[in-house]
């Protein structure tokens, strides 16, 4: 009888359909149990197309247009899923709540032409909740329009959001250089860094902040001070054990794995751009990107996100798990925007999983960044991470270990990999860039290219947001120096003088 019945309303919605009338609420919530149902079974066509028929009736209802996005991102479809997003927003006429979610998700997707689309509108028609300013910001500061992000946090900061739960001040001095000692921020950053009443992760963030400007101004002395305070917070509520990450890197070293069974596409090329943090991964795939036709899909996150499921799962061994992880990937990386050959995958923290990639795709290439590991402590002590992966770079100590198990899985891996690695140096890439760019595109098989500055480069999300929009410069070179005065360990970082000077 349950299946007559299931029969039954499957039928009449059929017909609901195809004279496009109105179909019960009940019926919409049976169907819409029966798609989400058929996307964990993964029946992923057949779970779209039913949330497709349902959408078409309610196009205003959020639950059916996110569980239709989220089939398309499982696909690698991230632009047909912001337009559901864009779709769903203009429904509910931009109303902000569903405009600051959907807007996030386009975002996420690193669709933000979408996700500005949503922002403005939802604006434009007197949203006034300060998290969409503040999204807004953001989605402006990642695709380089410095000017809009600082307007949006700045309506942000006056419609008093909650600086304890998102760091606005911290978005805001990136979206320009301080040449005024008496500018405002100096006195918003001070304030609620030195608020005791404020949580330890706010006073934290506000530090970084304020050191921020402070370096602009050419104040090293009171830089250094403000972060070495806001380190202190920042390790306060976050937790790094040396041990775990020796154990890992040995880990990694022992690891033995299957190689994918299928047999991929040569006209796909990924080319994972990996360094320690701060060393400079994200200029290097930007300015790539800029003068050949490879895309640069960012910090992608999808290599750590599937070795982390191979190894936990036990699964490195299994050929067939190895074919159905690179599969995975390649959707991730190629989603459904124009077609290339290569693909740049910035994650600086992939250099853990490069036996993985290599398993996967012998077609591979790899860019590892050197840079002096002074300036590399430097900037790591600088900055605000949110991750936990990044924990070790609020001390000068957990820096160390960490630099020293990077340092011991490159060599192994240069000894045992057989994909290509090309090593590079910070320092070179910034003094003989067109030189360097062109034995970078040579390395990657990509010949060079005119910018296509109207199409514009791919959003930024991570913390060198400010900097892979600048014209290249060298300030940033042996900028240590400028602290040693004051942050004496920073002398005690050399080097490591053991891994190959040139492309293997």
């Amino acid at each position: 009888m349950v299946l007559i019945l299931l029969a039954m309303i499957r039928h009449a919605c059929t017909l609901d359909v195809g004279m496009k009338t109105p179909i019960a609420p009940c019926v919409i919530d049976t169907r819409f149990a029966e798609a989400r149902r058929m996307f964990e079974l993964d029946r992923v066509g057949d779970a779209e197309a039913l949330l497709r028929e349902l959408a078409l009736h309610v196009p205003a209802r959020e639950d059916i247009a996110m569980l239709l996005a989220a089939v398309l991102r499982s696909q690698g479809r991230l632009s047909a899923a912001a337009g559901v997003m864009w779709t769903l927003a203009e429904a509910t006429l931009f109303e902000a709540n569903v405009a600051l979610r959907t807007a996030t998700f386009a975002r996420e997707c690193d669709r933000h032409g979408i996700a500005a689309r949503i922002c403005e509108a939802a604006l434009t028609r007197g949203a006034q909740a300060p998290e969409l300013f503040v999204l807004a910001g953001h989605v402006a500061r990642e695709s380089g329009d410095f000017a809009a992000a600082r307007k949006h946090y700045l309506a942000a900061l006056a419609a008093g959001i909650d600086l304890a739960r998102h760091h606005v001040l911290g978005a805001l001095v990136n979206t320009k250089r301080y040449c005024d000692p008496a500018d405002p921020d100096v006195a918003r950053c001070s304030r609620q860094f030195r608020d005791v009443a404020n949580s330890l992760q706010a006073r934290a963030a506000s530090g970084y902040a304020l050191a921020k400007i402070q370096n602009d101004l050419e104040d090293y002395a009171s830089a250094a001070g403000t972060l070495r305070d806001a380190n202190s917070l920042a390790r306060s509520r976050n937790s790094w054990i040396a041990g775990a990450w020796r154990d890992l890197v040995a880990a990694r070293q022992r690891d033995h794995l299957a190689h994918a069974t299928m047999a991929m596409e040569p006209v796909f090329v990924p080319v994972f751009v990996v360094g320690i943090p701060r060393s400079g991964t994200t200029l290097t795939a930007s300015l790539l990107a800029r003068g050949s036709g490879a895309r640069d899909r960012g910090e992608l996150r999808a290599l750590r996100f599937i070795a982390d499921k191979l190894i936990s799962g036990g699964h490195l061994g299994n050929a067939a798990a190895m074919a159905e992880a690179a599969s995975l990937y390649r959707t991730l990386a190629v989603q459904d925007d124009a077609p290339t050959v290569h693909y740049l995958d910035q994650d600086p923290l992939n250099f853990r999983y490069l036996h993985i990639a290599a398993a996967m795709f012998p077609q591979a290439r790899v860019i590892h960044i050197r840079r002096d590991p002074r300036d590399t402590a430097l900037s790591l002590w600088s900055q605000d991470f949110a991750h936990p992966d990044m924990a070790f770079a609020y001390d000068f100590a957990d820096m160390a270990a960490f630099m020293e198990g990077h340092d011991a899985l490159m060599r192994h891996w240069h000894a045992s990999l057989r994909i290509p690695i090309y090593e590079l140096d910070y320092e070179k890439l910034v003094t003989h860039t067109e030189a360097t760019l062109a034995d970078l595109r040579n390395f990657i098989g990509a010949p060079a290219r005119e910018p296509d500055h109207a199409k514009g480069d791919a959003p930024v999300q991570s913390a060198s947001v400010w900097q892979a929009r600048q014209p290249v410069y060298k300030t940033s070179v042996g900028r240590w120096r400028h602290y040693v005065p004051y942050v004496p360990e920073l002398e005690h970082f050399v080097r490591s003088g053991e891994l190959p000077d040139a492309m293997l």
